[in-house]
């Protein structure tokens, strides 16, 4: 189906002012009020398919493509005021759709076509619309619409406060600002890039902040043990002592509305509508990993504790391990970081990404010189090779003030049909927001090969969301299960471990020269270093949340403190360590989720193995690809859509050869 094109004038929202944002806050409660009266006043007899489901489909109207550009602008303003405005009119209307959204109305009007009209017209529509149907009549129950009024209102009051609790655990992440302050001598280690990037102080004292471009290599770099130490320290209480009782009061929360829903934990709950189905499902996928590394990750950390005694450290402590791992591997693999930074300036791994993928899904980039929220961002037009339209993709990709901190992709027009059984569809918006190192008068932005793997994940992210075929926003690609939307991205990841495409991807800023094939060897081979070590570290963290939902841990700052100390033998501080204050991950989206990315990553490396069989970057598998998965969204359930597309059953056999386990 042929997709609107957009121009420079359809950006203009990236320039909203706080007064714009709290006027698109109130006209969005509106709108779905008044959408949802229209659906409440149709006649039992008169109910079809398109005046119910459909009109509930399209509720939000324009007002919901406005809502997540506000969420964006909340995230990547440069402007303060826009952020917090942002931030404020979010919490505010999420809390009033609580009141719109849960309507016994609306459910009642499900009900009454679902099991009456449905049946004459069932045999009319599409497997996505019926899948649509039964999808959103699942989510109203789980809303509560089962229970008495009295139960209702108290599950709403519950969600309200969940959400603004949310809102604000993120916000205090995000908020958070600490640093340390180092002479030159103090930076010891860390590369001339890296130090010229440093802010200074009144005093003339570099400044490293809590900022990843910061505390990455100083944490890895600097050969100043007792400033590494105050760094880590400083990061363990990210998020502040405030989180640990809103999370407490959240998840607290999270129990009682599970409960009053008539589902044994909150995980239970959460996991129902995702690939899992079970609380006890995903625990055993954990657990079955969590055995099954343990001497792994033991066996990597002995490595650790024995080198960290060949620099002078007795006792391996937690903000030794970036440095010690660090030297550990430049000593086994010749791997320097920094050396090889040097092989990958973004502006070429871009394009290269470009011309890579562009060939394997039969699409095109073309830069726009557009201007939107910062100069910095780039806006590109997707396009097929027939020159028809896909989409739109942003790259927001360098650090700033108040800018969120770590990698996301965010969907802020999602495709769809532009109507009903429409032959258009609404182009796609999707940014990336990434934070490498900012160019400067003497150096391009160089990447390490970790970031070349994060945008190639983000990308990965990207893809999923612009090249979405599917007729509604509900089913797109970023509405898939919850432990499947890694899946796709961490895929991508696959490419930067190739030789091949390392050298392509690779050109020294100042020669011009690809890395050379024996470090190019190194590299690869080092991309198992420590994958016991850090593959364990996910599963605590997936740990940490599953069981803290399940309701088999109180304290969840001690059981953190607990788990790494039992399987990885590091001792964490007990005053200092607030994780998981700074775990912005259970705050909401993958709460009693975080197992999802080991989960997507069993599907990733399943996947991949097919592009390994038949040529990576064979573009008919890319298009196999393109086509079974990437269009397909939710609409196809997400086991299905792998079985289409491998011809067979999913198997974890390549996950554990990647990571080298039997």
């Amino acid at each position: 189906m042929k997709k609107l094109p957009l121009t420079e004038k359809d950006f203009i929202w990236s320039k909203l002012t706080p007064k714009h944002i709290e006027k698109i806050g109130q006209e969005a409660i509106e709108y779905k009020r008044e959408s949802y009266k229209k659906i409440k006043a149709i006649l039992p007899e008169d109910r079809t398919y398109i005046n119910t489901m459909y009109a509930l489909e399209q509720a939000d109207g324009p007002s919901g493509d406005m809502l997540k550009k506000v969420a964006l602008l909340g995230e990547v303003s440069p402007k303060e005021e826009v952020r917090n405005t942002a931030s404020r009119v979010l919490i505010e209307v999420s809390s009033k759709m609580v009141d719109v959204e849960y309507d016994r109305g609306i459910y009642t009007s499900l009900l009454e076509y679902y099991e009456g009209n449905f049946r004459d017209e069932k045999k009319k529509l599409s497997k996505e619309d019926i899948k649509l149907l039964e999808d959103i009549i699942r989510e109203y129950r789980r809303m509560g619409f089962d229970l008495q009024e009295k139960d209702q209102k108290q599950l709403k009051t519950w969600l309200k406060r969940a959400s603004k609790l949310g809102e604000e655990f993120r916000k205090n992440i995000n908020d958070y600002q600490d640093y340390i302050l180092c002479t030159r001598e103090e930076l010891d280690g860390l590369a001339d890039r890296v130090i010229d990037s440093l802010p200074k102080d009144k005093s003339g004292k570099y400044m490293v902040t809590l900022q990843y471009p910061h505390i990455g290599p100083f944490m890895q770099f600097a050969k100043n043990r007792k400033k590494r130490e105050e760094l880590a320290v400083k990061n363990l209480r990210k998020g502040g002592a405030k989180n640990l009782k809103l999370i407490k009061e959240l998840v607290e929360i999270r129990k009682q509305f599970s409960s009053l829903l008539g589902y044994a934990t909150y995980a239970h709950f959460k996991t129902e509508n995702r690939m899992a189905k079970k609380g006890e499902i995903a625990e055993k996928f954990q657990n079955d990993l969590l055995k099954k590394l343990i001497l792994p990750a033991k066996k990597d950390t002995d490595m650790l504790r024995a080198h960290a005694k060949t620099l002078g450290i007795d006792t391996l402590e937690h903000y030794d391990l970036a440095f010690v791992a660090n030297d550990l591997q430049q000593k086994l693999y010749g791997v320097d970081p920094e050396a090889i930074r040097a092989y990958f300036p973004l502006e070429h791994v871009m394009k290269q990404m470009f011309t890579l993928f562009g060939k394997m899904f039969g699409i095109t980039f073309e830069q726009k010189e557009w201007k939107t929220w910062h100069k910095d961002v780039r806006v590109y037009e997707v396009k097929n090779k027939d020159k028809s339209l896909v989409g739109y993709m942003l790259f927001d990709l360098f650090p700033r003030p108040g800018k969120y901190g770590h990698a996301c992709c965010i969907d802020i027009v999602i495709s769809r049909e532009t109507a009903w059984n429409a032959d258009t569809m609404i182009a796609p918006v999707t940014t990336m927001v990434c934070n490498f190192p900012y160019p400067t008068k003497k150096l391009p932005s160089l990447i390490s090969i970790g970031e070349v793997e994060t945008l190639f994940h983000e990308f990965g992210h990207g893809l999923h969301m612009t090249l979405s075929q599917t007729r509604y926003e509900s089913q797109s690609s970023a509405h898939v299960a919850w432990d499947f939307i890694e899946t796709p991205s961490q895929m991508m990841e696959n490419w930067v471990w190739n030789d091949e495409m390392l050298k392509k991807l690779s050109k020294h800023y100042a020669t011009g020269k690809s890395l050379p094939r024996d470090m190019r060897q190194r590299i690869i081979s080092s991309k198992k270093f420590l994958s016991g070590y850090y593959t364990m570290r996910q599963l605590i963290m997936g740990k940490l949340d599953m069981d803290y939902h399940l309701g088999k841990i109180e304290n969840p700052q001690e059981a953190y403190r607990q788990m790494v100390k039992l399987y990885s033998g590091i001792e964490l501080p007990h005053k200092d360590s607030l994780f998981p204050a700074s775990f912005g991950h259970i705050g909401g989206g993958y709460d009693a989720g975080y197992y999802s990315y080991l989960w997507a990553l069993v599907y990733a490396q399943d996947a991949f193995s097919l592009f390994e069989k038949d040529g990576i970057t064979n573009p008919e598998v890319g298009m196999h690809w393109r086509r079974e998965v990437l269009e397909k969204g939710s609409s196809i359930d997400e086991l299905e859509l792998m079985k289409k597309f491998l011809g067979r059953k999913p198997s974890n056999a390549a996950f554990l050869k990647e990571l080298g386990v039997k």
